[in-house]
């Protein structure tokens, strides 16, 4: 698949989206279970972007932002890794192995950058604010927000530039048996990942819909799909089933006779 100006352009306006969840309320459209999709449609397979999207999704799973300390650059690593999957027909593990060091490298530049962008920001912030024009404030604000973003962004378009020779020549300097262990490690995250959410969601009422999921794909063969389906029932029936009972509880006889 080659690499086109279109597809940059196309690289560059999927980060700037994502880059740009901030600016909503922290919409979490940055996260790679919407952005990898996205790259997949860009390239013409959405299946697998959406399996990418899943899979590094759980890989990501803990990547938030606590206090003055940021995760690494999971949108840079979800997009590159995606596109290179997608574009040279390599396994997930090989997006695994990917995603997170261009991630960590892509949060240094975004630090570096910011250590110099931002310090201009203030200054000119406090230039305004020293003339009591509160609009300049915001605009600067504003304006040094939305530049950081599109720097970020062209950086990702640059790494997507770059090409599947580029990355695969980084990958040739990777000894095997990391590659082999990510490998191992692609099949056992997504466990994890589902332990995780398990552990947070289970109570006693929980556990009876997890048995019967998982009594239907080990049993009768039933796709995810047919297991959703299922549970949407359950969960139409348990409606109906509360409602009547309640209607029951409000209706009271009280005639004797």
């Amino acid at each position: 698949m080659d690499i086109t100006v279109g597809k940059i352009i196309l690289m560059f306006l999927i980060a700037l989206f994502a880059y740009m969840h901030s600016f909503f309320g922290s919409t979490m459209w940055n996260r790679p279970i919407v952005v990898a999709p996205l790259v997949g449609l860009a390239l013409g397979d959405l299946e697998s972007g959406l399996k990418l999207g899943a899979t590094l999704e759980l890989v990501f799973m803990g990547a938030f932002p606590v206090g003055a300390s940021n995760p690494p650059d999971f949108v840079s690593g979800t997009i590159i890794a995606t596109a290179y999957v997608i574009m040279s027909g390599k396994s997930i593990a090989s997006a695994v192995l990917l995603a997170v060091p261009i991630a960590t490298l892509v949060l240094l530049i975004d630090n570096l950058q910011m250590t110099f962008l931002l310090t201009h920001a203030s200054h000119k912030a406090d230039e305004y604010a020293s003339k009591g024009d509160i609009k300049g404030v915001e605009r600067t604000q504003i304006l040094y927000g939305i530049l950081n973003k599109v720097i970020l962004a062209l950086v990702v378009a640059t790494g997507f530039a770059l090409g599947v020779p580029a990355i695969e020549k980084i990958l040739s300097f990777v000894p095997e048996f990391v590659t082999h262990g990510l490998d191992i490690a692609a099949g056992i995250i997504p466990a994890i990942g589902f332990a995780m959410l398990a552990r947070m969601m289970l109570t006693k009422k929980v556990v009876p819909f997890l048995l019967l999921g998982f009594l239907l794909t080990a049993y009768l063969n039933v796709t995810v799909v047919g297991v959703a389906l299922f549970g949407i029932a359950a969960v139409l029936l348990m409606l109906n089933m509360k409602e009547n009972q309640m209607q029951q509880e409000v209706f009271v006889d009280d005639n004797e006779f």
